[in-house]
């Protein structure tokens, strides 16, 4: 009678590089250590009651107590490598495969300092196998494994589905600790193995690392797979987007205030107004003070940049209406000898307290409202646009 499990069908986007180095090593090992005999095999061996012995954690998960117990640790060391490095890539697998393997040697061991049987010490990757069985069940349960099966002299395959594998022999090892309790050593040791291969599967599978493509253990559990999987709602979907974006945008404008206010205080003026620029559309925009309007129209008259300047102003006017008489004029003026604008010069002028004004602003108010009103009379055709 022969069951042996060889192939799968969950989906497989990383050539099985490491898990192929992994069982490569373990041959390897066994074959210079415990058949060469060219090492010392009881300094690869996880000692109990002897110490902690960090150096062992490594060198025990390569290192196995016959021939049966590495072909068969191998098969599944194949079977689940396939399934977790395929998800995982080669290195993130490698990491994966040592800290559960060690970590789960490291327990063993510290829990094993009293010990006082006549039981040496462990080896062998079954620990570190039964995490990634663990890890498996997580991200593909409902893929199968491919057996193929020799009985008497029937032979054939058939399929099995991880969760139900991983099921069957996590169960087994509970039976087991149940009826032989601390006795039954070996399934401690793999039972510890799968308990810490299930947080890395979650974690990894929560934090987006692996995707499973909705057809994890959460997904399948909620119903939520494959034929079942719910489409996304759109409108929910596209209103998610917007919130998020408008989040986004609203973090980055109050990073660019101060920004703002840096390349004013330094006289970079001409960055201060490009980065306005830029900004003006994201969450409302930078806020300018007083100060701020006024330097930038400034800048901009000094470099003759009239119709650049003009909508600066009618922000400057909108915000400090009662403070910008002296503004208006100068828009006025821009209106009737850049803009073309004599219309919107006027209305301008119309807002402006003259009896407020020292008598040389008067007559230069006259002289705009006598230009704009002789361009009216000689038909200037004015495109009513906003500034």
């Amino acid at each position: 009678m022969l069951f042996l499990p060889y192939s799968t069908d969950a989906p497989i986007y990383h050539w099985p590089v490491a898990t192929v180095g992994l069982i490569v090593a373990n041959v390897a090992a066994y074959l210079v250590v415990a058949v060469g005999g060219y090492l010392n095999p009881e300094e690869w061996m996880l000692s109990f009651a002897d110490g902690i012995h960090v150096d062992q954690w490594l060198l025990s998960i390569f290192m196995h107590a016959g021939w049966m117990h590495l072909i068969g640790n191998m098969i599944f060391l194949w079977l689940f490598g396939l399934v977790v490095e395929g998800k995982l890539g080669w290195w993130r697998f490698l990491c994966c495969y040592l800290v559960i393997g060690m970590g789960q040697m490291g327990i063993e061991q510290i829990a094993m300092l009293h010990y006082t049987g006549d039981v040496p010490g462990a080896v062998g990757a079954s620990g570190a196998i039964y995490g990634l069985m663990a890890m498996a069940m997580i991200w593909a349960p409902m893929n199968e494994f491919t057996y193929f099966y020799l009985v008497g002299f029937r032979v054939g395959t058939y399929d099995i589905s991880i969760a139900m594998m991983a099921g069957l022999y996590a169960g087994w090892e509970v039976i087991m600790i149940c009826i032989y309790g601390s006795d039954a050593g070996s399934s401690w040791l793999h039972l510890t193995g799968f308990l810490l291969g299930l947080p890395f599967g979650i974690v990894l599978l929560k934090k987006g690392i692996v995707d499973c493509e909705g057809w994890d253990a959460f997904s399948v559990w909620s119903g939520n797979y494959g034929g079942f999987r719910e489409e996304p709602d759109h409108v929910a979907e596209v209103k998610k987007r917007d919130a998020e974006q408008k989040e986004k945008d609203k973090q980055l404008a109050q990073s660019a205030q101060p920004q703002f206010r840096q390349y004013l205080q330094s006289g970079n003026v001409a960055a201060a107004i490009r980065f306005y620029e830029k900004m003006k559309n994201v969450a409302g925009g930078i806020t300018p003070e007083r100060g701020d309007w006024l330097a930038m129209i400034q800048w901009l008259h000094s470099q003759q940049r009239w119709a650049d300047s003009a909508p600066y102003m009618a922000k400057f006017i909108a915000i400090y209406p009662k403070q910008a008489d002296a503004v208006r004029i100068n828009l006025a003026r821009i209106c009737v000898l850049e803009l073309q604008r004599p219309g919107k010069a006027l209305d301008l002028l119309a807002e402006v307290d003259l009896t407020k004004l020292p008598e040389q602003q008067v007559k230069v108010v006259k002289s705009i409202r006598s230009k704009a009103t002789q361009m009216q009379e000689e038909g200037v055709v004015e495109l009513d646009v906003d500034l």
